[in-house]
């Protein structure tokens, strides 16, 4: 136990004094925004390619874990529809962020923290990118469409899919990964410079990152219809991962790190950007709240994946 504790214990410290430094008035919360920004667009993006560029094409791009983490991630993004239109009568902007809030991971800045410090750095940031195909492919894109394409909007769908693709795009982490696979490839030499000055990059992507999730909780409140909010919040934490070892027993021929390692990505909290996705369909108290609760709770349900993975295969 201590051995869990001593993985997970350090990743929520860090974002408790992300939380601290905002609210004891240490930083201006107004930073948060500007650091991560250098994480999504430039930590990140050369953690990726630092992990890929240099690593055989047939490790970067496993078939099987993108399957069974798709799949998985599908399921639970039907079982928040079912959830929001059959059972709670929500309109289709409620019914795609509550069902991308059960689907959609926070594997930048938490998944891969708690996923390096089991497996390594650059075997963390080969499945890293791997998520985030499967989210900007398959679950983003769900998202906007169902959200877009209601009554009101007056939009059509190929309208929404060249947003989507636009964005998709401009993504700093998709060019990562799209020119780091073709380095992988083509085993292409990386200079020495452009190596070092990536590899310190790289450092920072982890603690600034979770840095920033604490000092975005800052300021956010519990508001609305929280029996609603804590079942969305606390459901991504048990629907998203039981619906990824379902894929895993229907499908075989991964490796348990595999497996044990799309687990443990499925059971961290919701991607806290939703909060800023929720702002522009007016519904920002909302998805906030759910951040919160999923945040908190993820400490309990990372560390219940990383026991299991400790009791039966070891680390």
């Amino acid at each position: 136990m201590l051995d869990i504790i001593n993985i997970t214990a350090p990743i929520f410290i860090i974002i408790a004094l992300g939380y601290l430094t905002v609210r004891l008035k240490v930083i201006d919360p107004r930073h948060a925004k500007g650091m991560g920004s250098l994480v999504l667009k430039i930590a990140l993006p050369a953690l990726v390619f630092n992990a890929i560029a240099d690593m055989p094409f047939e490790e970067v791009i496993r078939p099987y874990y993108l399957i069974i983490y798709g799949l998985g991630s599908l399921l639970a993004f039907v079982i928040g529809l079912m959830l929001t239109k059959l059972i709670w009568k929500q309109d289709n902007v409620s019914a795609a962020l509550n069902s991308t809030a059960l689907s959609f991971s926070n594997s930048a800045f938490i998944g891969y923290a708690v996923a390096a410090m089991v497996v390594g750095s650059s075997v963390a940031a080969s499945y890293l990118s791997m998520g985030v195909i499967i989210e900007n492919l398959l679950i983003l894109p769900m998202l906007f469409i169902m959200a877009e394409l209601n009554g009101n909007s007056g939009k059509s769908l190929a309208g929404v899919l060249l947003g989507i693709a636009k964005n998709f795009t401009r993504n700093p982490l998709i060019i990562s990964i799209v020119v780091s696979i073709v380095f992988s490839i083509f085993r292409l030499p990386i200079p020495s410079i452009v190596a070092g000055t990536i590899k310190m990059l790289t450092g920072a992507a982890a603690p600034v990152a979770l840095f920033v999730i604490g000092m975005s909780l800052y300021g956010l409140e519990l508001k609305g219809d929280l029996p609603k909010i804590t079942t969305i919040g606390l459901g991504k934490l048990i629907v998203h991962p039981l619906m990824i070892l379902l894929a895993i027993s229907m499908i075989s021929g991964g490796s348990l790190q595999d497996n044990y390692v799309a687990m443990l990505f499925a059971s961290a909290p919701v991607f806290s950007t939703i909060a800023i996705i929720g702002q522009h369909y007016g519904l920002v108290n909302r998805m906030s709240a759910i951040v919160i609760v999923s945040t908190i709770g993820s400490f309990f349900s990372m560390s219940a994946v990383l026991i299991y993975w400790k009791m039966t295969i070891g680390f």
